[in-house]
């Protein structure tokens, strides 16, 4: 690979533009090629001689090349013109917080995108591949769905390729900036660092502790550990929710149960008074009150009986397009993969659950928002936590 394998001319491409960021070894172009728009990705001319950074280069495709997951930016081809990508349509992570701040004020885009970190930091890790330079600005959000796309393996690390040309200060651990020991705990201590930079970060300030520890041994050893950790935090404010609903019934409970205790005493104090009175005013009395036109909030009812049946319906549908196989699998399981296999179905479960809330908040703006998103995320614990004590059950069996 020399120089003029890295040439201004382009004659195989129906379209070629520069891209408004550049990085600081290659230039980036949108391209055309049989109709479809690609990433192009090409050494600048001062570096494109450089043998060291051709390789850098090459070591990026090939690592690219041979992986494959939903959060990942695709690695189609090398040649002479630089490494051709697939195109993504959307923004990093650092331009959706300047433009939209508001955005991750929303718990569950804030749970959205650090799930979907998590699942290819996780699938990177089970493929020996080390990210080495997770940053806000290689974290792309698409515009349609809002889902991640990690891109730039620039400064990767694997076991075939040990050597990496650098890291971002802003989110490299202390001994990656000290030149130590690589290792699974440097993406996670970058990725800790990406939590403290969203608007709602307070709900993972554990986890962020913990991810940026100073020392190594002291942080989370594997993305499992943290999703672990998440998803115990989740059942422990499911529980606290679920106290309080309780306590909040059985206030109720006894306020209804003394409220009938009284009545007796009330009704019997009323005949005593009404004996002074005719005949007619006892009977004025007695007769129940006129039964009220009805209002306005009776639609809601019928809206809400729309809702329940559009909930159960679309969550039907994505949980037998997830999870469903599950019910016939083992937990514990002899093989990794169903484990793995699990983790990536429930948490594609849980992002179709997250969708099917925000299209029923669309569809029925009178009910209120807080209320769609309990039930959406009630009915997502409630086959999650099905389908899984069948698959314990399976394992006792």
């Amino acid at each position: 690979m020399d120089s003029s394998q890295f040439s201004a001319n382009q004659p195989r491409f129906e379209a070629i533009e520069q891209m408004d960021t550049q990085g600081a070894t290659c230039d980036t172009f949108r391209v055309k090629l049989y109709g479809k728009l690609h990433f192009l990705k090409r050494l600048k001319s001062e570096y494109a001689g450089d043998i060291r950074y051709q390789e850098a280069l090459l070591k990026e495709f090939e690592t690219g090349y041979r992986l494959e997951h939903p959060n990942l930016v695709r690695y189609l081809s090398l040649d002479k013109d630089g490494i051709l990508m697939e195109y993504v349509d959307g923004e990093t992570l650092s331009q959706r917080l300047a433009k939209n701040p508001d955005y991750f004020k929303q718990r569950m885009n804030t749970e959205k995108l650090v799930r979907q970190l998590l699942s290819v930091l996780q699938y990177l890790h089970s493929h020996q591949v080390l990210h080495l330079d997770l940053k806000l600005d290689n974290i792309l959000l698409t515009h349609i769905n809002d889902d991640v796309k990690l891109i730039d393996l620039g400064f990767c690390y694997t076991d075939t390729f040990a050597d990496t040309q650098g890291h971002t200060n802003a989110f490299a651990a202390p001994e990656q900036k000290a030149g130590g020991v690589v290792d699974v705990r440097l993406d996670i201590y970058a990725f800790g660092k990406i939590l403290e930079l969203l608007p709602d970060h307070s709900i993972y300030n554990k986890v962020i502790a913990r991810c940026t520890a100073e020392r190594p041994e002291d942080r989370y050893q594997s993305v499992e550990e943290i999703l672990h950790a998440i998803n115990h935090q989740r059942r422990y404010f499911l529980w606290v929710a679920i106290i309080v609903f309780c306590a909040a019934l059985l206030s109720v409970g006894l306020a209804l149960l003394t409220h009938q205790k009284n009545e007796p005493a009330v009704i019997e104090k009323m005949v005593v008074d009404s004996v002074v009175t005719d005949q007619q005013d006892i009977r004025q009395q007695m007769v129940p009150p006129p039964v009220s036109e009805p209002t306005q909030q009776m639609p809601a009812k019928d809206e809400q009986t729309l809702l329940k049946e559009d909930l159960e319906r679309m969550m039907d549908q994505a949980y037998r397009s997830t999870i469903a196989t599950f019910c016939d699998s083992v937990f514990p399981s002899p093989t990794p993969s169903t484990g793995k296999a699990w983790t990536e179905a429930s948490t594609e479960f849980h992002n179709q659950t997250v969708q099917i809330g925000e299209r029923l908040i669309k569809k029925y703006p009178s009910i209120p928002e807080t209320t769609i998103r309990q039930e959406t995320e009630s009915h997502f614990q409630s086959l999650v936590s099905s389908v899984f004590t069948q698959m314990r059950n399976n394992g006792k069996q």
